[in-house]
């Protein structure tokens, strides 16, 4: 545990200061600073010859003030020819050291490496090699300098190669000299490290083996002190027990005795009063129990026959009651039966009338337009062909006539609604349009509360999941490597343990021997102890039953007796009463009135005196049982205290022997598992030590072979380069003999490996992409899969893992009655299905009541599914839906119909893949326009419930088609479409600050409100992004509600400065 202590105060470099370097001092050195976050040196070789080698130096500083560095080369390329003069080195505070790296390069190019540094076991610094191979340069030559050098070779060539020879041998000699003395220096610095060491480990075992043995003097003197309290405690107590069991004794057989003496005295008493009673009650007994008996009978005689007759009276009722209620009940169901059905009959034939109403209405309504768009073609037809020229000032009187036939028709219509709105006040159609708006707004407010609960809980979620996967892969990583360093410990000792583990067995087992003889020890005495205390408990169980067994036994032998006694009593009245009642009755007649007034006399007598002996015996009997009870009491409550104080006794005594076993056997095991813990770090300490040493030999043993193997590979290279130019003049010489040959036979070949070559690169090529196309194709799908399993995965989770912690009986009884509806659901109820259907009923039927239904239908769908979209375009619908909007008028139904049409067209403008469909039917801006204009008196009310207005709907669908800069464009190019939007933004904003003025009045707040009927230039903001309704996001725009915000909106869209 020290050892760690130590090396954790050793590695804190993290935060230290970073030292500046004078820029005139060793320009050329690489400095690594040992400080955290410190940026890796560049080493650089620059050009080095192949079969050279070149040094370069890296100074290490150390800039911390109080703490050595411990270095260590803990990663170096040495397969790309890298070493280092030093493997582990030490750098005192505030000073550095110099590293030599040398490079020997093996192959020819650039080349970029990293050398990797450990400093005391806890931070990790790099260093950057770079360097370049280049191969030597050779001299293109001709056919005549090849002759020549070949002659000046052969003169030149035996010298150079003895001289070379003569070199390396020199130089091996050297260097194996040079080999010795650095081995013997490294030996002489291991052995005075070594021995340096080992005073110092033996100071400091000194040092430990004369505190642990005051601690252990300690700790057994400590544990004597506690043993002799407890002995003396014990003992103390058990003579104490012995002395209260004598004391007890005593006076439980003095108490027996008493209580005997007093038990024969009481019976003796009590039965010769008893006697007495019984004599002077045998009298009367008889007469007595007779007369009371008659009076009670005749008295339940008289109760029994007053009961029955009110019993009988009392069903009686019971059954009259019964069936009044069932006919009251008969009478009840069938009035409200009547009376339903005489409601729905009235119900029905309203209906019946207002359909009539309806149908009689719309075809008079329909067939006035068609007669007015009649008239107005057969008008403007005559007007074009007879007023050609005057174009201007016919598109002047055709747009007062349109606003002339706009205000006609909007009378009638007023007029129409007027008269219809009072044939409805009681309709059911304005009831089920209200409930529909109620149901539709919680449905909303449901909706909306649902997706903000979802979306912050899938924020959170996802934010749990993120602090959950950073956690993890931090954990992770500690974990990577606190393995790679177990590992790594533990292939460096396995070698060792064997000999550890012996020598650990050989001393726990005797520690445990000790251990063993001390806890027999202790398990004796506290068996013997347990033993004495158990037969006591047992002994004084066998007494305490034998006591009342013989109390119970003369209890009940005595209840024998008295019971005995008593029968014998009653049997001998009952024989006198009935000797007495027989010569009673047979002197009855004849001395009637004497017999009555001595009875009489005799009665007074005996019920005086039999009163007087009845009170005596009860207030005896009254006194004598409230002193039995009191005794018992007192007895009960001295036993109860003398065991209390006995068990408590016992208990405290338990609980110190336990306390004291404990801790007895805690401050073992403490002392077992420090003296393993000292051991075990003692033998890590030696082990590692012995490793170090072994690794620097071995280090010096690797560099002495690669130095060896690079200069044999350097002569070896020589003479393979002396070999390939005499056989280059070899192969010269034969081929100026068949050099034409030769020619032409090469030149033959060439052309063919170059059509050879050019073919075979064509077919790898092709080979290569078709290869590259399959893998790419499997990769992708493997990873579309592997992916789908993922999320497949985390939504099993999450949902598992969300219902877990957020299940509640409330959500439980909601999913499974979800889950019932979903059962219960019909093949119809589908949205596909009901597309279907609705578009049927939108292209066949003309009917009005199907078209608002296939409407309802088709809002659903298009919210809820994007193919359901996609199907209502391919199908042409949307044509249909504008040719509707058109044809409707401002009646009840048809705003109806124009309100779910606009839904309809805001979820398919809201699907990227379908808003195109909706801007390519012909005129559907104009329509919009008009829609705008024909209702944007219906502006101005903010209220939530009323979102639904055709006026907001309009200018967020104009807001959605125009998001596309060239549909913009497009529309900004149609007549008079920028005055039609200014003139609706100034009569909303006139009408949005009239209900603003009139708010203000009716609060009585007196604030300044500005008067004019524009608002300022407003700056170009960014477009918003929509999305559809099956899109569940935070971020999302939701519906306006607001008609003057809702104008802007468009007006932003078309960048129109108001």
């Amino acid at each position: 545990m020290a050892e760690t202590v130590t090396s954790a105060q050793r590695g804190r470099l993290d935060f230290s200061p970073v030292r500046r370097h004078d820029s005139n001092k060793e320009n050329d050195v690489p400095v690594l600073s040992l400080i955290q976050f410190s940026k890796a040196p560049f080493v650089t070789f620059g050009t080095v010859k192949l079969g050279t080698s070149r040094s370069a130096v890296l100074r290490i500083e150390n800039p911390t003030v109080d703490t050595d560095a411990e270095v260590t080369v803990e990663k170096i390329p040495s397969s790309k020819g890298f070493s280092v003069d030093y493997n582990t080195f030490t750098i005192q505070p505030e000073s550095s050291f110099s590293l030599t790296v040398t490079w020997t390069p093996t192959e020819e190019g650039g080349i970029r490496e990293l050398i990797t540094f450990n400093a005391n076991g806890v931070l990790k610094h790099q260093a950057v090699l770079l360097g370049r191979a280049e191969a030597p340069k050779k001299k293109k030559k001709s056919l005549w300098d090849t002759i020549k050098s070949k002659r000046e070779g052969e003169k030149v060539t035996a010298p150079i190669i003895q001289h070379g020879y003569r070199a390396f041998v020199a130089g091996k000699e050297m260097r194996k000299a040079y080999l010795q003395k650095k081995a013997a220096c490294v030996t002489l610095q291991a052995g005075f490290r070594g021995m340096r060491v080992r005073t110092e480990l033996k100071k400091k075992h000194q040092a430990a083996t004369v505190i642990q043995s005051f601690v252990r003097m300690f700790l057994c003197r400590k544990r004597y002190f506690l043993l002799q309290s407890a002995a003396i405690i014990i003992q103390s107590q058990y003579r104490a027990l012995l002395l209260c069991r004598e004391q007890r004794n005593e006076f439980r057989k003095l108490k027996q005795a008493t209580t005997k003496i007093q038990a024969v005295f009481r019976g003796f008493r009590v039965r010769k009063d008893l006697n007495k009673r019984r004599n002077a009650a045998r009298t009367i007994q008889a007469q007595f129990r007779m007369q009371r008996m008659r009076a009670a009978y005749l008295a339940t005689k008289r109760a029994a026959v007053i009961i029955q007759r009110r019993y009988r009276a009392k069903m009686l009722m019971d059954q009259q009651m019964q069936t009044y209620r069932t006919m009251k009940c008969a009478a009840v169901v069938v009035q409200a039966a009547y009376r339903g059905h005489e409601a729905r009959r009235k119900i029905a034939e309203l209906h019946r009338a207002a359909t009539v109403i309806q149908r009689a209405f719309l075809t008079t309504r329909d067939r006035k337009q068609f007669r007015a768009i009649k008239a107005a073609a057969l008008a403007c037809q005559q007007r074009y062909r007879a007023v050609i020229l005057a174009r201007k000032d016919r598109q002047d009187y055709l747009s007062k006539r349109s606003a002339v036939i706009c205000l006609q028709a909007a009378y009638r219509g007023y007029e129409v609604r007027k008269q219809l709105r009072i044939e409805h006040m009681a309709a059911v159609t304005i009831q089920s349009h209200f409930r529909k708006h109620q149901q539709r707004t919680n449905y909303k407010k449901l909706r909306w509360a649902s997706s903000v609960l979802q979306a912050r809980y899938r924020a959170n979620k996802k934010m749990r999941a993120e602090v959950h996967a950073l956690r993890a892969k931090r954990n992770a990583a500690v974990v990577l490597q606190a393995a790679f360093r177990g590992m790594k410990s533990r292939r460096i000792i396995k070698l060792k343990h064997e000999a550890a583990s012996v020598i650990q067995r050989a001393y726990r087992a005797h520690c445990q021997h000790r251990r063993y003889i001390t806890l027999k020890s202790s398990v004796l005495n506290v068996q013997r102890r347990y033993r004495a205390n158990a037969a006591t408990k047992k002994q004084r169980k066998q007494y305490e039953q034998i006591r009342k067994a013989a109390v119970i036994l003369q209890a009940a032998f005595r209840g024998q007796q008295v019971r005995k006694e008593v029968r014998k009593e009653v049997s001998h009245r009952h024989q006198a009463a009935t000797m007495i009642q027989s010569a009673f009755r047979k002197h009855r007649e004849q001395v009637k009135f004497q017999a009555m007034r001595q009875s009489a006399i005799i009665i007074q007598r005996h019920c005086r005196s039999c009163t007087l002996a009845a009170i005596r015996g009860w207030c005896v009997r009254r006194d004598i049982s409230r002193q039995n009870r009191a005794a018992v009491v007192i007895q009960s409550c001295w036993r109860g205290s003398v065991q209390r104080r006995i068990f408590q006794k016992k208990k405290e005594a338990a609980v110190k022997l336990q306390r004291r076993v404990r801790a007895v056997q805690l401050g073992r095991e403490e002392r077992s598992n420090y003296t393993q813990m000292r051991q075990a770090a003692v033998t890590l300490q030696k082990h590692c030590r012995a490793w170090i040493a072994r690794r620097q030999v071995l280090e010096a043993a690797r560099a002495e072979r690669r130095l060896r193997f690079t200069s044999a590979v350097f002569h070896h290279l020589s003479a393979i380069k002396i070999q390939r130019a005499l056989r280059a003049h070899w192969a010269l010489e034969s081929a100026k003999r068949q050099i034409h040959s030769v020619i032409t036979i090469q030149v033959q070949r060439q052309r063919d490996h170059i059509v050879i070559y050019y073919w075979l690169a064509r077919r790898h090529n092709a080979a290569s992409v078709i290869q590259q196309a399959v893998r790419k194709f499997l990769l992708l799908r493997r990873q579309k899969r592997v992916q789908r399993g993922f999320v497949k995965a985390q939504a099993l989770w999450r949902g598992h893992r969300s219902r877990r912690l957020n299940d509640n009986p409330k959500i439980v009884k909601l999913r499974h009655h979800l889950r019932q509806v979903s059962a219960g659901v019909r093949e119809e109820d589908k949205l596909c299905n009901k597309t279907s259907s609705a578009l049927d009923y939108l292209l066949r039927y003309k009917h009005f009541s199907y078209i608002l239904e296939a409407l309802k239908n088709l809002e659903t769908a298009t919210r809820l599914s994007p193919e359901c979209c996609e199907r209502l375009v391919e199908s042409g619908a949307t044509n249909v839906i504008f040719t509707l909007i058109r044809c409707c008028n401002r009646s009840v139904p048809c705003m109806d119909v124009i309100t779910f049409s606009i839904q309809i067209l805001l979820n398919l403008s809201k699907y990227h893949k379908t808003i195109e469909a909706v801007f390519s039917v012909e005129n559907s801006v104009e329509t919009l326009l008009d829609l705008l204009q024909r209702y944007r008196e219906k502006a101005g009310d903010k209220v939530a419930e009323k979102g639904g207005s055709i006026f907001t709907k309009a200018c967020f669908l104009v807001a959605l088609l125009l998001q596309d800069k060239h549909r913009a464009q497009e529309v900004m190019k149609l007549p008079k479409v920028l005055d039609r939007i200014r003139s609706i933004y100034r009569l909303t904003a006139r009408k949005h600050k009239m209900d603003a003025e009139r708010t203000i009045v009716k609060q009585k707040m007196n604030a300044s409100i500005n008067g004019s009927f524009f608002v300022s230039a407003t700056p170009r903001k960014s477009r918003p992004a929509f999305a559809p309704d099956w899109v569940l996001r935070k971020d999302k725009l939701k519906d306006i509600v607001d008609p003057l915000r809702a104008i802007q909106m468009v007006a932003e869209t078309l960048s129109i400065v108001l």
